[in-house]
């Protein structure tokens, strides 16, 4: 399972001892890990990596499906670290996580999915996801900016317009509407995900934001007795993105994680 990437290594690192991978969400970059990076980084070699089209790897061609995510990623991770890692996945970066969790056990030491879920998407969804990639086809059509940050965070984070807001805005802004179209097929298009969940033997965390107005806690909820060796939080306050929104409860918990040994 190989797929070569293109050069400079797209990430940010920080840190020395086991690698503890952080992939971003859609239409995000690693910015949204950069509170983990000095809070994480004291313990742990962190690594805050770009998706293909997005961040520092917005030159890379883009997967269109999850499985070409998934050996893109692969192709990336074999290639830099010579033994099992922690990787955290937050929602999209969560379904990619778990779609590498099928496709190459072998990389992985423990697993972090964060306000993502397991289901593929209903036919509706599925629907309105491939209207909006019809709809960027055209040059003069762009996301909504302001309406993708606010679902994003909790209403509280919003009503702030603070810098937690500000950071959103502008990965959302900064991502090309070709990285995005690829990408809405490769969500539209994933599979059912939810039998990969028994088949997890590493210790799991999954967290959510307690007021994720994009998956329902009870979705992320709902992983936890599926996987062998899982565990759940909720972080109280936080949205779609408690990595920003509720960084010091995000970094407790995920430190507490990693810290336990393991089995």
């Amino acid at each position: 399972m190989t797929d070569p990437s293109p050069t400079p290594w797209p990430a940010l690192e920080r840190g020395e001892g086991a690698p503890v991978v952080f992939l971003h969400g859609y239409p995000l970059s690693h910015a949204m890990w950069q509170p983990q990076l000095e809070a994480l980084s004291r313990d742990h070699h962190v690594v805050l990596l770009d998706l293909p089209g997005y961040g520092l790897a917005a030159e890379w061609p883009v997967p269109n499906t999850l499985a070409g995510f998934s050996r893109h990623l692969y192709g990336m991770l074999a290639s830099r670290f010579a033994g099992p890692l922690a990787l955290v996945g937050h929602s999209f970066g969560g379904y990619v996580a778990l779609q590498l969790y099928h496709d190459a056990p072998e990389l992985f030491s423990a697993l972090i999915l964060t306000n993502t879920r397991s289901e593929a998407d209903t036919p509706e969804a599925r629907a309105q996801r491939l209207a909006t990639a019809g709809q960027l086809e055209d040059p003069t059509h762009h996301l909504d900016v302001e309406a993708i940050t606010r679902s994003l965070v909790a209403p509280a984070t919003w009503a702030r317009r603070g810098p937690v807001v500000e950071t959103v805005r502008s990965m959302v802004r900064e991502t090309r509407s070709s990285t995005v179209i690829a990408s809405l097929h490769a969500i539209a298009d994933r599979p059912d995900l939810t039998p990969v969940l028994s088949t997890v033997h590493v210790p799991t965390l999954v967290l959510w934001g307690a007021e994720d107005q994009l998956i329902p806690p009870a979705r992320s909820q709902s992983m936890v007795p599926r996987i062998p060796n899982g565990r759940g939080v909720s972080i109280p306050g936080a949205g779609h993105l408690p990595s920003l929104e509720a960084p010091e409860s995000f970094d407790r918990t995920l430190n507490e994680f990693l810290a336990r040994p393991k089995r």
